[in-house]
């Protein structure tokens, strides 16, 4: 996620001159985008993993047979 953090990075500099203009070679896109789209499918997977344990089903039995 490197080219997130330098975006984020670029965008701090821009703002403390006060520049009102942004501007990103295309290799820097499609590395943010490379990084985005990872960073999206790992959201998406968790999201997966998270929805199949909750399917899970739990049986528990109580008994009080000497209570």
């Amino acid at each position: 996620m490197i080219h997130i953090n330098k975006f984020i990075d670029k965008i701090k500099v821009t703002e403390s001159k006060f520049d009102r203009n942004f501007v990103m070679t295309t290799r820097e896109a499609k590395d943010l985008h490379s990084d985005i789209t990872k960073l999206l499918l790992a959201i998406h997977e968790l999201t997966n993993k998270s929805k199949d344990s909750e399917t899970e089903i739990i049986d528990v039995k109580l008994s009080g047979d000497d209570w």
